[in-house]
């Protein structure tokens, strides 16, 4: 075995030393990326369940909300001043009976009157009975006019989650005669709020009401309770949602909240802060060990083959591309001072020679080529092509931001007789006229494009209808006003469509091609709008 020659030791020490800063640097930033991204892995996965069990509780009581304001409200038909009357009290129970069979959580659809009575399917008060004097009553007058909160309870006997909302009920007057109520099942929320989480075993969900109440906790022991640690954070905030951190006796943790101002609750989603530091820690470890071990050998493993198989391999290169630059063909073996220096100077000689040029002569050719296949060869405008892609971009535009805009079609009138008396040269100019006249009037953002034959098709970025029809009034008036070959009136018929959420790409191009053609039999020369 030959001796390490003096530059294959150095290469040898000079890898094997920046390997291990490397490796300490490499470590240190992999310890922190990882945990950072485990913590927040965390945050986003108790942020989309509190948002998640937010959104569905949402979504599950607000059709219950909107049926209380329905059912209270005197669009209905009915006044509720004359609760006594037989005849209102029957529609009132059939009110109530659709509401039901529609809802199927609701359990529960009642009215309490002034006089203490109950309105309610199904069931007979006992002789005591005064609805005035039940909580439900009095919390929907303390509310009014609003909707009063979500108050959650179980039932005594089936201990099974209720949510009652209250709304009080007014005469012709504005003056408050009763409260109409509706009791609804929580289960399919109870459910959602107990569910575990693999990945998390301790994430657990639970409710409190704007003064820091707990309605609903997993720990049946709980409700009725004031939880200190959240409120006394919450009030420090007037956000809506967010992240929250708290000592919980011998435990730290983390929660995600989430206001829902319509009901009065505050759902909490939180997790022990050790059950997220302990997959991170395990993951930094393993992960560490791995890379640390991984590049010793590598950097080892790199060196040796550098030393032993790369500098004659290197030095051969060399001479080989000296000889190709100066024109010669030696086979004398030259030993330089610095490989890799004279190496490089070899390989910029050549591409100054050579490779430099090619590539900017094919880049420029690439630049004609994607130029020339956007641009309609007649009137140097884009061609339907370009004009697809426009679309396609606008409407992703649309579906991630919202934002709006507007497409318009139109083609020239009579312009087969023109074509036909004229000659097609004169076709020719009017198309190209018409291109530059209609250019001149758009804005930067705008992109004109010839559809096909005499169609031509405009794409208005961030414009709603109405500043559409202003762009279309604008291109007629300069059409009018320009003087074509053979003294030609030239006119165009225009339809025009603002992109919305029940388009796609080919029901607008559908619905601006019918207005356009909606147009020409109305007698051409106009804009159609709808």
């Amino acid at each position: 075995m030959k001796p390490f020659s003096r530059l294959q030791r150095q290469i040898f020490a000079m890898v094997t030393s920046l390997a291990f800063v490397t490796i300490a640097l490499i470590s240190l930033c992999i310890a922190m990326i990882l945990y950072s991204q485990g913590v927040q892995n965390a945050e986003s996965v108790l942020r989309n369940k509190n948002r998640f069990i937010s959104t569905q509780i949402l979504g599950y009581v607000e059709p219950l909300r909107t049926a209380l304001l329905f059912a209270s409200s005197h669009d209905v038909g009915i006044d509720h001043s004359r609760f006594n009357d037989d005849e209102t009290r029957q529609k009132i129970l059939g009110v109530f009976e659709i509401l039901q069979n529609a809802i199927p959580n609701i359990n529960y659809i009642f009215a309490g009157y002034e006089d203490g009575s109950l309105l309610i399917n199904n069931y007979t008060p006992p002789d005591d009975f005064n609805a005035v004097n039940r909580p439900w009553y009095q919390v929907a007058i303390e509310r009014h006019p609003d909707i009063s909160d979500g108050l959650p309870y179980q039932e005594i006997i089936s201990k099974e989650w209720m949510v009652s909302f209250g709304k009080t009920l007014v005469d012709s007057e504005n003056n408050i005669i009763g409260v109409m109520s509706i009791d609804a099942s929580m289960n399919a929320i109870v459910d959602a709020l107990t569910t575990r989480d693999e990945q998390y075993p301790t994430i657990y969900h639970y409710v409190l009401n704007n003064e820091g109440h707990v309605l609903i906790h997993p720990d049946e022991t709980l409700p009725d309770t004031l939880h200190y640690q959240v409120m006394s954070l919450l009030t420090e905030t007037s956000d809506t949602s967010g992240k929250l951190h708290y000592q919980d006796g011998n435990h730290r943790r983390m929660a995600y909240f989430t206001k829902v101002e319509a009901l009065g609750w505050i759902i909490v989603t939180e997790v022990d802060i050790r059950d997220i530091r302990r997959p991170i820690l395990d993951i930094i470890f393993s992960t560490l060990t791995l890379v640390i071990l991984g590049s010793l050998l590598t950097t080892w493993m790199m060196s040796f083959v550098l030393s032993r198989y790369l500098i004659t391999p290197l030095q051969k290169l060399r001479r080989r591309v000296q000889e190709i630059v100066e024109g010669k063909d030696e086979s004398r073996y030259i030993f330089p001072n610095n490989e890799i220096g004279m190496i490089s100077e070899a390989i910029e000689t050549l591409t100054e020679k050579a490779l430099i040029v090619k590539n900017k002569e094919l880049n420029e050719k690439n630049v004609l080529l994607k130029t020339l296949s956007h641009t309609d060869q007649l009137t140097s405008i884009a061609n339907r092509r370009k004009m697809m892609e426009v679309l396609h971009t606008e409407i992703a535009q649309y579906k991630r931001y919202q934002l709006p805009f507007s497409a318009l079609m139109f083609d020239i009138d009579y312009f087969k007789r023109i074509n036909d008396t004229h000659g097609h040269e004169v076709g020719d100019q009017v198309l190209v006229q018409l291109a530059q006249v209609v250019t001149s009037t758009l804005r930067e953002t705008d992109t004109l494009g010839r559809w096909g034959g005499e169609e031509f098709l405009l794409i208005c970025p961030q414009t709603d209808i109405h500043n559409a029809k202003v762009i279309a009034d604008k291109i007629f008036k300069a059409i009018q006003a320009h003087d074509f070959p053979c003294q030609l009136k030239v006119s165009i018929s225009l339809g025009l469509s603002e992109f919305t959420d029940i388009h796609s790409l080919e029901s607008l191009l559908i619905e601006i091609d019918k207005k356009m053609y909606k147009a020409k039999q109305a007698g051409r020369n106009r804009i159609q709008v709808h």
